[in-house]
């Protein structure tokens, strides 16, 4: 008998435990289990988190579930202690408690762990997957210091000159026929005619004779005052440029000239022809422009970032369309002083020499500069770099799904590569695509410090300024309206353009165009406003409705000019 009790308490407990363990233990796991929140997230826009599946209400994608949540849920709810709460559309928007935003998302929790590391961020592999994150390592190496660019040839300045007489007159004889006429130095140009020079050549045999009658006298003061009226007659002809050898000639031969001849004063090219063998001329009139074509000037526009390659004497390879498979040479003379505020570029001078007169002033080049030798350095490609007009910053990839954003200071930029001075070193690995998503979400980690040092921006602060108790539970309704409104969001098809992206001062009332005092305003891109309901053209996000006084005080807010 106890033989028989002792085999049926053995069978009985070899039933029971096993039941006990898929029953009540496994029960007790899945409440457990099931009593954890799983949370999903969109792999383009991994600041979106949400704690049940759906779209994204940026870009419409399916949310996917984050990996080991349950694992990590338990270990931060039994061990550590949560922060803050912060928006999942806007990280630097956080709260104390949890809550809801507008578009009735859930607050996100922030635990101890997560503010450890300043800026570094976790990504799941699928969601760097399909958010394309490329890396690449960062080498050393010798940027190039070449600069391309095209130019102008232009005439020698030094080379230039004005034809033009100091007395009102009239072309008698005209010696140069046609523009672009060769002339030399010292060759007939035109003979004028001029009153002013007929009576200062009269002036100055008055004066010779004057002096030659004299001559016998025994009054010196006399004879001074003679000399010093010829001396004055002949500096006065001088002055009207008529050349030494024509007053001895005058002198010698006391015959009045009715015309007096330019000649060319440099051998050269005739640029300009203003004036016709009998016309009227004015002192100081340009009558022609010539110009010694020998060596001519080539201008060339560098823009702002590649000045620091160009130096004084840096050699130039010159190519013309006109002269294809010929290659010219030339150096650099000058850098012109200012910069051209619209092209935002620097105009260099190159000296190419023009022996047999081939070139051509007003001809275009294409110009390679030669710059100085760079130093070995670290680079990085300029799709790495996120340019934020304060700070210029790189996102290093620790490993392990982990990256965080990195400060840096660029050099000089060529072939599509930046000089890094400090900030990285070679063999770092950084994000080259999808850097500035990450980024983003790494501002996550400036919010902490925001919060701890009360100079955060709390979530009772996005209401908008003189909101109501009645507009406020009007909230609930409106977030309610939101969420339907998501479901049917490819059922639209409200066609918004660029027109109601507004730039400079906006003006809000002639927005109202039905006068209605209600407006539609993007929650994500505030100068996006509407008077009609669809989506942002930026960021396809569903407008948002606002009297025009919400709207004024919105733009306000985030720091955009309005007509008031």
């Amino acid at each position: 008998m106890k033989k028989k009790i002792l085999i049926i308490s053995i069978i009985a407990i070899v039933i029971i435990i096993p039941v006990y363990f898929l029953f009540i233990a496994g029960g007790s796991s899945s409440e457990i289990s099931s009593g954890e929140k799983q949370l999903y997230t969109c792999g383009m826009h991994p600041q979106i988190i949400s704690d049940k599946p759906g779209n994204c209400p940026i870009c419409e994608m399916k949310l996917v579930p984050i990996k080991n949540n349950n694992q990590t849920s338990n270990q931060k709810s039994g061990e550590q202690k949560v922060l803050y709460y912060r928006n999942p559309m806007n990280p630097n928007v956080i709260s104390d408690h949890p809550q809801k935003d507008e578009m009735g998302m859930d607050y996100v929790p922030v635990y101890e762990d997560e503010a450890g590391a300043e800026g570094v961020v976790t990504i799941d592999p699928q969601v760097q997957q399909n958010m394309n994150v490329k890396t690449a390592i960062v080498e050393s190496k010798k940027l190039s210091s070449q600069v391309t660019t095209n130019g102008i040839l232009v005439t020698d300045e030094t080379q230039e000159y004005i034809v033009t007489t100091k007395v009102d007159g009239w072309i008698e004889k005209l010696y140069v026929n046609y523009t672009g006429q060769q002339v030399s130095k010292g060759a007939k140009l035109m003979d004028i005619y001029s009153p002013m020079l007929v009576s200062a050549q009269q002036e100055l045999l008055t004066a010779l004779s004057y002096q030659n009658s004299l001559k016998g006298s025994s009054l010196e003061d006399i004879k001074n005052s003679s000399n010093e009226m010829l001396k004055n007659a002949v500096r006065k002809l001088q002055l009207l440029n008529v050349s030494d050898s024509e007053i001895e000639q005058l002198k010698e031969t006391k015959e009045v000239k009715t015309t007096i001849t330019l000649y060319a004063q440099k051998s050269g090219t005739v640029l300009e022809k203003n004036i016709l063998e009998g016309q009227k001329i004015m002192a100081g009139e340009p009558l022609l422009k010539i110009a010694n074509l020998s060596n001519l000037w080539l201008t060339a526009d560098v823009y702002e970032y590649e000045i620091p390659k160009i130096k004084i004497g840096s050699n130039a390879i010159i190519n013309f369309k006109s002269f294809p498979g010929k290659t010219y040479r030339g150096k650099v003379s000058f850098i012109y002083p200012t910069l051209d505020e619209q092209s935002r570029t620097v105009k260099v001078r190159i000296d190419v020499p023009n022996r047999n007169n081939e070139l051509k002033p007003s001809m275009f080049a294409n110009v390679v500069i030669e710059g100085p030798e760079l130093k070995s350095t670290p680079v990085v490609p300029e799709n790495a770099v996120i340019r934020s007009g304060k700070m210029d910053l790189v996102i290093l990839d620790l490993g392990n799904g982990k990256f965080k954003p990195q400060q840096i200071t660029l050099g000089i930029y060529s072939d599509g590569y930046y000089q890094v001075l400090s900030g990285l070193s070679e063999g770092n690995k950084i994000v080259t695509s999808a850097q500035f998503l990450i980024d983003s979400e790494s501002n996550l980690r400036a919010a902490v410090s925001q919060f701890q040092t009360g100079t955060h921006i709390h979530s009772s602060d996005v209401n908008v300024k003189g909101k109501t108790k009645d507009e406020k539970s009007k909230t609930g309704n409106e977030k309610t309206e939101m969420k339907n409104d998501m479901k049917e969001m490819n059922m639209e098809n409200h066609d918004h353009s660029s027109s109601i992206v507004h730039k400079g001062v906006i003006d809000v009332q002639s927005i109202d165009k039905n006068k209605d005092g209600k407006l539609w305003e993007c929650p994500m891109d505030w100068n996006v406003i509407s008077d009609e309901s669809g989506r942002c053209p930026l960021c396809n996000m569903k407008l948002k409705e606002y009297t025009t006084d919400q709207v004024k005080s919105n733009l306000e807010k985030h720091g955009f000019e309005y007509k008031k």
